[in-house]
């Protein structure tokens, strides 16, 4: 086999490998700044037509028939995700469940590390729980019940005349998740996982990752992204943001010599 020869397929396998790769990844969910949060009614549904639209949409569908919506926001302290099981139609109560997963540093590791937390609420529920990894052994078990803030939120309850993609009465999950127990970051791993208790069988995205059982959570290896486009997530509260313009203010005087530096000799 001559040199070019072996070139010629050299760089065609190469190419090949690159392009397969390229279709391998996910693209990641954008999510808003939307003000409108603050209006959120935390029911578990659709309280209005209006209420979760200025927020991020994403379909995913599973084969013909099987959809999910997911709506995602963040503004203040808080990241809000409604979760719309629109083909579940047998509404089994305290057994459909839908979970949302966040790493805080997105590091895409083996193991669930304390900065990897899932968000959980089964239907019908008016509390949920929230899990933390643990970081001490290589299994999918590695996460451990945390007590949850008094802030989060997550309630679900059976959608109906109010939904806006079909009035047929069917599960729906709403979160209030706090950004104090991640890393304020504009990049977050992020997965989702829904449960039809009738058909026995999870639906997820990462497509690629679907759970086994209720009990295993996949590896943040396979968890896709959660991005800020504009960079607004994450917020700074107000006290920090002024306290920053302040000083950012006193530097720039100080440059132009409006503000008197002091060398520390007394003058007496």
């Amino acid at each position: 086999m001559n040199l070019k020869l072996i070139l010629f397929l050299l760089v065609s396998s190469i190419f090949i490998f690159s392009f397969n790769d390229s279709f391998a990844e996910v693209e990641p969910i954008l999510i808003t700044v939307s003000p409108s949060m603050n209006d959120i009614i935390f029911d578990g549904k659709w309280t209005n037509y209006l209420e979760w639209k200025q927020s991020s949409h994403n379909q995913f569908s599973f084969g013909v028939n099987d959809i999910l919506h997911l709506r995602t926001a963040h503004y203040g302290d808080y990241i809000y995700v409604l979760v719309d099981a629109v083909s579940d139609l047998t509404l089994d109560e305290k057994k459909d469940q839908a979970t949302v997963c966040l790493d805080g540093e997105n590091n895409k590791n083996k193991i669930h590390d304390n900065n990897d937390f899932c968000f959980t609420v089964m239907l019908g529920d008016e509390e949920g729980f929230i899990f933390q990894g643990n970081q001490t052994e290589e299994s999918n078990l590695s996460m451990h019940v945390i007590p949850n803030p008094h802030d989060f939120i997550a309630k679900s309850a059976i959608s109906d005349e109010n939904d806006r993609y079909t009035k047929t009465p069917h599960p729906s999950y709403e979160f209030k998740i706090p950004i104090d127990l991640l890393e304020r970051s504009d990049n977050y791993g992020f997965y989702l996982s829904v449960y039809d208790s009738s058909l026995d069988k999870f639906y997820s995205w990462p497509q690629n990752s679907t759970r086994k059982n209720l009990s295993e959570i996949p590896s943040p290896s396979s968890w896709g992204d959660i991005i800020s486009p504009d960079k607004s997530l994450p917020e700074l509260n107000l006290p920090i943001l002024v306290f920053t313009i302040l000083i950012f203010m006193i530097i720039i005087l100080q440059s132009k010599g409006k503000i008197p530096t002091f060398t520390g000799k007394s003058s007496f």
